[in-house]
C-alpha cells in the first residue's frame, strides 16, 4: 500500500489539487488489543508513514481518523493540523466522530456542537464538510454505515445555503456524487482495494463535478 498510496499522491499532484482529503481507516488496527503498547507503537509508526507519503504535495491534506483506526494514536500523529481553516475560498470543516455500542455512527457533544455552531454563525465562505460516516444516502444493510442521527443532520445541511459539499468514506462500495437539494453528497470507494481508485472533485459557481480514476488502469 505505501507504493499504491505514492502513485495516487504523483497523480493527485499533477491535477494541481487545492485540497486532498483522506477520509478515515487510514490504518487497520486491531480491534484485540486496541491498547496493547506493540500495537500502539507498530500503529503510530505507520500513522506517521502515511503523513509522509503525503507530504510531496504543496497543497492542505486533511486527515480524518476512522472506525479502524485507534483515536488516541491518530491525534500524537495529526493533532497538529486544523480542522476548521479556509481553501480557495471555501470553509474546510472535519468532524471526528465514532461509532456507539451497537456500531451505528453518531455525531454527539463536541463534534455536534462544532457541527451546529459552524451552520449558526456569521462566516460567510461556503461550505465544504468531511466526515468518516455516511449522512447520505442511507447504507445500514448488513453493517451500519450512515449515521443514527443522519436525518437530523441532513436537514440541518439543507437549511444553510453555504454548505456545498459533504464527502464521506466508511462504506467501500462507495456512493456516486448525487445532489440533494443545494448540497452535492458523495462517498469515495475504498482505495485499498483494486482498482484503487481516488476522485477528483471539480467546484464552479453553479455546479460540482466527479471524475475518479484508477491506478489499475494506468497499468494497463
Amino acid at each position: 500500500m505505501p507504493d499504491r498510496i505514492s502513485e495516487a499522491v504523483h497523480r493527485m499532484a499533477a491535477q494541481s489539487p487545492d485540497l486532498v482529503a483522506v477520509t478515515g481507516d487510514l490504518v487497520d488496527h486491531p480491534f484485540e488489543g486496541m491498547d496493547d503498547p506493540e500495537n500502539i507503537r507498530a500503529g503510530e509508526k505507520d500513522l506517521r508513514l502515511v503523513r509522509d507519503l503525503f507530504a510531496p504535495l504543496t497543497c492542505p491534506v486533511a486527515f480524518l481518523f476512522g472506525n479502524h483506526d485507534r483515536p488516541a494514536s491518530f491525534q500524537n500523529i495529526y493533532g497538529d493540523l486544523p480542522h476548521d481553516f479556509t481553501v480557495a475560498g471555501h470553509r474546510i470543516l472535519l468532524f471526528f466522530d465514532h461509532e456507539a455500542q451497537d456500531h451505528f455512527p453518531e455525531r454527539t457533544h463536541e463534534q455536534l456542537e462544532r457541527f451546529q455552531a459552524a451552520l449558526s454563525d456569521n462566516n460567510p465562505h461556503p461550505q465544504i464538510h468531511l466526515q468518516h460516516y455516511l449522512i447520505a444516502p442511507t447504507r445500514n444493510e448488513g453493517y451500519p454505515h450512515t449515521y443514527r442521527n443522519a436525518t437530523v443532520l441532513k436537514r440541518a445541511l439543507q437549511k444553510d445555503s453555504r454548505v456545498r459539499l459533504v464527502l464521506n468514506g466508511h462504506y467501500h462500495a462507495g456512493e456516486p456524487l448525487s445532489r440533494d437539494g443545494h448540497v452535492y453528497f458523495s462517498t469515495a470507494r475504498a482505495f485499498c482495494e483494486p482498482p484503487h481508485p481516488f476522485r477528483i472533485y471539480t467546484l464552479t459557481e453553479d455546479q460540482i463535478t466527479q471524475a475518479e480514476h484508477n491506478l489499475m488502469e494506468a497499468h494497463e
